[in-house]
């Protein structure tokens, strides 16, 4: 039965990794659902949930890599570079069902929710009275809320898709067929699993206080930050929930003095790190410092994910030298031919992962001026403009700049938004900040080069969302195109 389990599962699993550095085909085995667990097993499962969702085995570029390609190179920040079709066609809004990365994404951020859901399953029938109670429900809570950002992720990337919260039926083989294909689900139904995971977190897992030098382990403080965004990008916006879990996440956490720090790999689960994909380097398979001595950084090719002239010219604008420096690096690039950037001698390449030899850099999945921008949010949509000020003139002062000009609610809208750009820029949160704002088309469609010519992008509103991949498509029959593919 076993190995009919892990063959229904390849099924929404597997894809081809056109161009990748190391396919694999993911595979997840699912246990006997009628067993029960030791404590030790409990404990390993958690530690899997964790491995995999940092991007180990399954998932190897849905969190670090794609995460930088969905929000930041399909957005006004970066241009695809690199030499990756997918990509290119990412960055041109001319991707279809057969994309490469579409394709990898749903099926690498759904294999690490089925190994979530088998563990959630498996560690909550656990009856090993070594396992206490307390300890069971917060290993319950950090599963879901992992689970929960996944589909949080899906849902902004896909729009409906299936929402599997259990491991399939394994009673008998029609059964087991039955349970993985699954029709999507609406959007509201797909926020609301999301939510119900972060509802049931948010009362089992540990403090922040419990994780000082780890921001990986879930704490109190991501499943607060995750609700505000969720409650932020769900819609219709209900500013008052994310008022409140903004106010709830806040006084956790501090800003560091120096902007520079959070990327000098000296001070890694700092003060204002709320969740922190914490990674060893090459033994252990992490995968932000393996690639980027090849994707990001150096000379010798074409680099992945180059920042656009927009964006420099925003930061130059700004004034803001600090936060340009820290995350771009003009480089004599040796290499001829970009589209877009004509001066090799002065070619701009990320910063922010700036390691070239140990592979030690961590990636920042959610820091507090995220979410005090936020909170700057629903202050403007209850038209507090003042209290919103002070916290944008916060964000600025750590890197030098003066108070905001702007005074009214429409011009503090667009203030806030250019500081969640220059703040957290590479950190794959700009295309879904373009979104929930109802921005993307204008601001795409806007695009110049370095010339001045428009970039003719001509974005649809059904190119707000990926299509569904074809692969997928054609293995479950229950599964309908997004309108417009």
């Amino acid at each position: 039965m076993a190995a009919v389990a892990a063959a229904a599962l390849l099924i929404l699993t597997s894809c081809s990794k056109v161009l990748d550095k190391d396919p694999k085909t993911n595979v997840i085995t699912v246990t006997d659902t009628t067993a029960t667990i030791s404590a030790a097993t409990a404990t390993s499962l958690m530690d899997g949930v964790y491995t995999k969702y940092k991007g180990y085995d399954n998932g190897l570029e849905f969190n670090v890599f794609d995460r930088i390609t969905n929000g930041d190179v399909r957005s006004d920040n970066c241009y695809a570079g690199g030499d990756n079709p997918d990509n290119i066609t990412i960055d041109l809004f001319t991707s279809n069902a057969v994309n490469g990365n579409v394709s990898r994404d749903w099926a690498d951020a759904f294999a690490i929710i089925a190994n979530a859901n088998s563990a959630i399953d498996q560690i909550g029938r656990c009856t090993d009275p070594a396992l206490s109670a307390g300890r069971k429900s917060q290993m319950l809570g950090e599963a879901r809320t992992m689970r929960a950002a996944l589909y949080f992720d899906l849902v902004r990337l896909y729009g409906k898709v299936p929402v599997m919260l259990v491991p399939p039926d394994q009673s008998n083989s029609e059964n087991i067929i039955k349970s993985v294909l699954v029709a999507q689900s609406s959007t509201d139904s797909v926020y609301l699993a999301i939510l119900n995971d972060l509802w049931f977190a948010r009362g089992t897992v540990g403090n922040v206080s419990d994780h000082p030098n780890d921001k990986f382990t879930v704490s109190k403080g991501i499943v607060n930050a995750l609700l505000a965004k969720v409650y932020a990008a769900k819609s219709p916006v209900n500013w008052d929930s994310v008022a409140y879990y903004c106010d709830q996440t806040i006084p956790n956490y501090t800003l560091l003095t120096d902007f520079h720090q959070l990327w000098d790999n000296n001070h890694k689960n700092n003060s204002e790190s709320i969740w922190e994909l914490n990674y060893a380097g090459y033994g252990a398979g992490d995968q932000i410092g393996n690639w980027v001595p090849s994707v990001f950084i150096g000379s010798g090719y074409k680099k992945f994910n180059t920042p656009t002239n927009d964006l420099v010219n925003v930061y130059n604008a700004e004034g803001d030298t600090i936060r340009r420096n820290a995350s771009i690096q003009f480089v004599n690039y040796g290499w001829s031919g970009d589209p877009y950037w004509h001066d090799v001698n002065n070619f701009p390449i990320l910063a922010k992962f700036n390691d070239p030899n140990s592979g030690i850099n961590d990636f920042y999945l959610i820091r507090l001026p995220d979410i005090l921008l936020l909170r700057a949010e629903a202050y403007v949509a209850k038209n507090d403009i003042t209290d919103a000020a002070a916290l944008v003139n916060q964000v600025r002062a750590r890197v030098g700049l003066g108070n905001t000009p702007a005074t009214t609610a429409a011009d503090m809208s667009l203030a806030i938004e250019k500081e969640r750009r220059l703040e957290l820029a590479f950190e794959g949160h700009r295309w879904f900040d373009l979104l929930r704002t109802g921005r993307a088309i204008a601001v795409m469609n806007a695009q110049k080069d370095g010339n001045g010519a428009s970039l003719n992008y001509n974005v649809q509103p059904f190119e707000l969302l990926y299509p569904i991949p074809q692969t997928q498509l054609d293995l479950n029959p229950l599964l309908q195109q997004n309108a417009g593919y």
